[in-house]
C-alpha cells in the first residue's frame, strides 16, 4: 500500500519539478515569474497529443515539433508582454499582469480550437501505462521512465548553466548592468532563457500527457503546483525543485490514502507554508554578505 504512494508520489512528483525547472529557467535572468508558464505546458502537451493521437506522428518529431512551436510562443511572450516592461523599470511588478493576460489568452485560444474534452494519450513505445505488478509494487515502465528522465533533465539544466551561456545568464541574474559592462547582453540571455523555457515547458506537457491527459485545465493544475515546489525549494534552485516537487508528490498521496482525495490542495499549501515559515527562501536558499 505505501509501496504504491511512494510510486504515485514519484510521478505526479516529477511533472511538478519539471515546471518548477522550467520557472527557475526564466526567473534568473529575468527575476520575472512567467505566470503564464502553466499554459504553455498545456499547450505543449495539446499539440503533442494532436500530433500523436491524430496525425499519428512518431513520439520524436512530435515532441520535437511541439518544442519548437512553444519555444516561439514563449519568445513572443517575451517580446510582447515581459520585455516592455521590464524597459520601463527593471525591478517593476507590471510583468504579474501582462504575463496573467497571455495565460488568459493561451487558455481561450486552445480552448476554441481544441475543445475542452481532454485528449487520452497513450505512453510512448515500447513503454507503457500498463501497471507491471512487480511483486508487491505496481508502477508502469511510464512511471519508471518519466522519473529517471526527470532527474536526467534537471541534470542537463544543471550542466548547462556550467557553459558559457549559462555562466553568461547567472552574471546576467547577479546584476544586468555589471554583465552588461562585461559585453554580456541582458537583452539577448532574456530572450534565450525565454525560448528555452516555453521548448521545457512543451517537452513537461509532452511528459505529462500520458498521466494526465491533455486538456485545457492542465495549465492551471500544474502552474500551481510547480509554484509551489519552486517557491520549497527556493527560486532558482533546480535541485531544490527537484526535491520540493518529490516532497508535494509523495504528501498529496499519502492525504489522498489517509484522508481524502480532495484534501490534497489543501496539504500541499500546508507543506509550503510550513517551509516558508521555517525558512522563507526556501530549503536551498542561502544568505550571503556582499561587499557594495
Amino acid at each position: 500500500m505505501w509501496i504504491d504512494v511512494v510510486v504515485s508520489g514519484l510521478t505526479a512528483g516529477s511533472l511538478y519539478c519539471l515546471v518548477a525547472v522550467g520557472f527557475n529557467i526564466l526567473y534568473r535572468p529575468t527575476k520575472v515569474f512567467n505566470f503564464a508558464q502553466g499554459d504553455l505546458v498545456m499547450v505543449g502537451a495539446m499539440a503533442s497529443a494532436l500530433l500523436m493521437t491524430q496525425w499519428h506522428w512518431p513520439w520524436v518529431p512530435a515532441f520535437a515539433a511541439a518544442a519548437a512551436a512553444v519555444a516561439l510562443l514563449a519568445l513572443l511572450e517575451e517580446r510582447v508582454a515581459v520585455a516592455p516592461v521590464l524597459r520601463r523599470s527593471a525591478s517593476g511588478t507590471g510583468w504579474i499582469i501582462t504575463t496573467l493576460a497571455v495565460a488568459m489568452i493561451m487558455t481561450n485560444i486552445v480552448g476554441k480550437v481544441w475543445g475542452a474534452d481532454p485528449i487520452v494519450v497513450p505512453a510512448p513505445a515500447p513503454l507503457s501505462n500498463d501497471m507491471l505488478g512487480l511483486s508487491a509494487v505496481n508502477i508502469s515502465s511510464y512511471q519508471v521512465a518519466l522519473i529517471v528522465l526527470t532527474i536526467a533533465l534537471v541534470a542537463v539544466v544543471e550542466l548547462l548553466y556550467a557553459s558559457l551561456w549559462g555562466k553568461a545568464t547567472l552574471a546576467v541574474a547577479e546584476d544586468r548592468d555589471a554583465a552588461l559592462l562585461r559585453g554580456i547582453d541582458p537583452v539577448a540571455i532574456s530572450r534565450w532563457s525565454f525560448a528555452l523555457g516555453g521548448a521545457f515547458a512543451a517537452l513537461t506537457g509532452a511528459l505529462a500527457a500520458p498521466v494526465l491527459s491533455a486538456s485545457t485545465g492542465l495549465g492551471a493544475m500544474l502552474l500551481l503546483k510547480g509554484f509551489a515546489a519552486a517557491a520549497i525549494g527556493g527560486l532558482g534552485s533546480n535541485r531544490g525543485a527537484l526535491l520540493a516537487g518529490y516532497l508535494i508528490g509523495m504528501a498529496e498521496a499519502a492525504s489522498a490514502l489517509l484522508l481524502s482525495p480532495g484534501y490534497h490542495n489543501a496539504v500541499m499549501l500546508v507543506l509550503v507554508l510550513a517551509v516558508l515559515l521555517a525558512k522563507p527562501g526556501g530549503l536551498f536558499s542561502s544568505l550571503e554578505a556582499r561587499t557594495v
